[in-house]
């Protein structure tokens, strides 16, 4: 048990730690980002095509 709580305690792994977050936080971001980009496009796609729809006169 003493070893568990020193292994808790011990403060050498910040950087790993640091760099394991940083990398968490970096894929969340990029996994919205894609979500985002999937609705914008069926939003664009639903415009493209009422534009398409659009009659223009000839002059």
């Amino acid at each position: 048990m003493r070893n568990l709580v020193n292994f808790i305690k011990d403060e050498r792994g910040d950087f790993i730690q640091n760099g394991l977050w940083i990398v968490i936080v970096v894929l969340l971001v990029a996994g919205a980002s894609l979500a985002f980009a999937g609705s914008l496009k069926s939003k664009f796609d639903g415009i493209k095509g009422s534009v398409e729809d659009v009659e223009v006169p000839q002059i």
